[in-house]
């Protein structure tokens, strides 16, 4: 019992199953052939051994010296003794005959049978791995794309069979859906940089009054509670540009080093860390990469930034870059509340904090670990942050030293 359920639980493959399937198939002709062969070879075999038994004992009558009552000479006495025998035994020779036919006949027929299911079971897999191929293709393509490239298409050549038709309305639902994330994309853009222009009048008019002292003092808590509101706007359509920078991906890439990059960024938030009573420390290895300077310093200020914001008075924040491989990373770890183990993941969502929507969090937009994520991304890389026991985070980044080609459809012939 615990052989067959061993067999229940091993998992074949389709082109296994196809493979079994015609081997069975052609196996159950094959015997199917074989009986019906045996079948007739044994009925001819009696019809004409009947027809030979009766045509024997006649021959041997109209025989020469086989009649009269005449003795035979001495020396015909051996003839005489087989002849007498003769007429006793051809149902006997001919039974024997037949068996020994009939078995040669199945011998022959099985061995012959058992080389031709072989050959069978190789030119089924053969075949199946042909019809299957293009199959194979579709899965590689479904299993390389991501919201962040779309470009992939399938091309599929070959007859227009069923699996042409999956393959080309493969092709066309990735074209839909890349003109959807595309058309997304844009209006982020264009909707961010639109409003761009309204919110530097409106922070225009609100300090101009207050540096040139015109506002009435009843009104200043007002006036800067709209100053506040209008930086927090701007800072939140600075970073939904570079999110849709981000996600549109990289246009060209040049040297650049993660290490500095993190330099730069723990060297421009030192005062605001310093504000926060938050201790920042670095060990920045050597990290040189292919990629966009630009994004990879709002990736590591990002980083840093969301670090110093989501901590705690007299906390720590620890920023390591390494190269490891192929690949360099950089770590941020940082104490402060406490996070679930299944909400860290949650941290790379849009708008999204431990603790539900971050829209009305005064210290952030709730998308630097989202721009974060998005530059890795569009890197070629991975972001991944960990809760840490006593509270904190600890969020990984690790990004290819060299970036393959940045458009890559996959189209086989």
């Amino acid at each position: 019992m615990r052989g067959f359920r061993g067999l229940r639980r091993v998992r074949l493959t389709v082109r296994g199953k196809l493979t079994a399937i015609y081997t069975a198939v052609f196996t159950a002709g094959g015997l199917l052939l074989l009986a019906f062969n045996y079948v007739v070879v044994a009925g001819s075999l009696d019809v004409h051994g009947l027809s030979l038994a009766r045509a024997i004992p006649a021959a041997r009558t109209s025989a020469p010296g086989l009649t009269g009552a005449t003795p035979a000479p001495a020396q015909d006495a051996a003839p005489m003794t087989s002849s007498r025998i003769l007429p006793a035994s051809p149902s006997r020779l001919l039974g024997e005959y037949r068996d020994a036919v009939l078995s040669d006949l199945v011998l022959r027929s099985a061995v012959a049978l058992l080389i031709v299911v072989v050959l069978a079971a190789l030119a089924g897999r053969l075949i199946a791995g042909r019809a299957l191929a293009r199959l194979h293709r579709v899965t590689e393509t479904a299993r390389h794309l991501s919201e962040h490239d779309l470009s992939r298409r399938l091309a599929l050549s070959g007859p227009h069979d069923e699996l042409k038709d999956l393959g080309d309305t493969f092709d066309g639902m990735l074209a839909r859906l890349q003109a959807a994330f595309d058309s997304q994309r844009r209006f982020a853009a264009n909707a961010s940089h639109e409003l761009r222009t309204p919110l530097a009048i409106q922070r225009a008019a609100v300090e101009v009054p207050l540096t040139t002292g015109q506002v009435p003092p009843h009104l200043l808590p007002a006036m800067r509670r709209v100053l506040d509101a209008a930086e927090r706007s701007e800072h939140l359509i600075e970073s939904l540009l570079l999110l849709a920078r981000g996600d549109r991906g990289l246009d060209e890439t040049r040297p650049a080093d993660l290490a500095q990059a993190a330099r730069e960024a723990a060297d421009t938030l030192a005062d605001l860390a310093h504000s926060h009573g938050v201790r920042l420390s670095t060990r920045l290895g050597p990290a040189p990469l292919d990629g966009d300077p630009v994004l990879l310093n709002h990736l590591a200020r990002n980083l840093i930034d969301n670090a110093i914001r989501y901590n705690t008075d007299g906390g720590r924040v620890e920023v390591v870059t390494a190269a490891v491989g192929a690949h360099v990373t950089i770590t941020v770890r940082n104490t402060g509340p406490r996070v679930d183990a299944d909400t860290a993941a949650e941290l790379f969502t849009p708008f999204r904090r431990g603790d539900g929507p971050r829209l009305r969090h005064a210290a952030g937009s709730g998308l630097g670990l989202s721009i974060v994520r998005s530059i890795a991304t569009a890197h070629g890389g991975t972001a991944a942050a960990v809760a840490r026991p006593g509270g904190g985070l600890v969020v990984t980044v690790t990004l290819p030293t060299r970036r393959g080609p940045l458009e890559r459809p996959l189209v086989r012939t």
